[in-house]
């Protein structure tokens, strides 16, 4: 009980400086609390990718937050409950992302019948085999491992010998590339193809 009460008045006399902006206090906690956020997310989402990417959100949070930390309320329940925050969003938001892909392949699916949607559909794919063609080597050999060969962020940094972090890094970019250039230069198709599915459907 002593040293739990101990490790409280270290903990607090670290948050009053990281108030004030001290980045040394900050490196202390997120020394002391980077794991157990980790076991934390890793619990409730299953994954680590996940999981890391959780770490880093609820530190860059508690930075720019540092001003609205109380410092006589638990810290570990503060961070343990801004942890759940983050893995409860990026839940929701996967979940909304896979209802979103599910309808388009519910779209595709049932409209295989009708030969101007096949056409529009090779159309579509490809402006997307164009955009990933234009992806620098790097890029596009990790987008290939993860969307076509269903690789892990850790599978494909062993596979290439480069840190975990340079694998994120690429497929963030390289999909954010991807997204704008269908976007962009696909934007018209899908339309197209939204509406024959709206129309012939009413």
């Amino acid at each position: 009980m002593e040293i739990q009460r101990l490790e409280q008045l270290e903990d607090k006399e670290l948050l009053i400086k990281l108030k004030e902006g001290d980045e040394l206090a900050f490196v202390k906690i997120y020394n002391q609390y980077r794991n157990k956020v980790y076991n934390y997310a890793y619990q409730l989402s299953k994954s680590a990718d996940t999981a890391e990417e959780i770490v880093q959100e609820v530190f860059i949070r508690l930075w720019q937050k540092r001003g609205q930390i109380n410092t006589d309320l638990s810290f570990s329940g503060y961070i343990k409950k801004i942890t759940l925050n983050h893995v409860l969003n990026h839940l929701k938001k996967v979940a909304r992302e896979k209802a979103l892909q599910e309808e388009v392949f519910h779209h595709i699916s049932g409209n295989t019948g009708r030969a101007e949607d096949h056409l529009l559909e090779k159309e579509l794919r490809k402006v997307y085999e164009e955009a990933i063609a234009q992806l620098p080597a790097q890029k596009k050999l990790i987008y290939h491992l993860v969307r076509s060969e269903e690789l892990s962020h850790e599978e494909i940094a062993i596979k290439l010998n480069i840190s975990k972090n340079t694998v994120k890094n690429h497929m963030v970019e390289a999909s954010k590339f991807v997204r704008e250039y269908v976007r962009k230069n696909g934007g018209v198709i899908c339309f197209i193809l939204a509406s024959s599915n709206y129309f012939h459907s009413n």
